[in-house]
């Protein structure tokens, strides 16, 4: 494999937080959910709505950017037992464990269809969970409700072409 030069704030996230040390593949995903959360505009104090948390990539992207005033709400379907190589509660439980778990709040086998909160938050982000949607019309659904939730949304997916 071809080693990838890391950029000077993911080497500084890197350093500071001690997570995805000897993880190439993880700093490279952790580089590119860093330059997405720049792209997004997340700033230090905001709350932060996340629909498809996985194992936290973006998650931990996001809690580095709100800082110690901010707050990031991760939410995902799926249960902590699943995905692979590490488990959903296996990977965001060594996040937790990092200074940045303080910021975030981790909710497995949540589905936000059923998801409800009086919070308004400042961003709602869904980064690369959309292909999870089984039809376009369900990812409509959650925009038309993150409307009244979120005061912007922001997304981003590989490919926008469902299959």
């Amino acid at each position: 494999m071809t080693s990838i030069e890391l950029n000077g704030k993911t080497a500084a996230f890197l350093s500071t937080y001690k997570l995805f040390e000897t993880d190439e593949i993880q700093q490279v995903q952790l580089q590119h959910r860093m330059d997405l959360v720049e792209a997004f505009g997340i700033e230090t104090g905001m709350s932060v709505l996340e629909i498809g948390c996985g194992q936290g990539d973006t998650t931990a992207a996001l809690a580095d950017a709100v800082g110690e005033k901010g707050k990031v709400i991760a939410i995902d379907i799926a249960s902590r037992d699943y995905g692979s190589p590490l488990t959903l509660g296996q990977a965001t439980d060594i996040i937790k464990k990092s200074v940045l778990g303080e910021r975030i709040a981790f909710h497995f086998e949540t589905d936000f269809d059923t998801y409800e909160s009086s919070e308004i938050f400042d961003v709602a982000v869904l980064s690369h969970s959309s292909w999870y949607f089984k039809k376009p019309e369900d990812l409509l659904r959650y925009f038309q409700k993150l409307r009244g939730m979120a005061k912007c949304i922001c997304f981003a997916e590989w490919d926008l072409d469902f299959t």
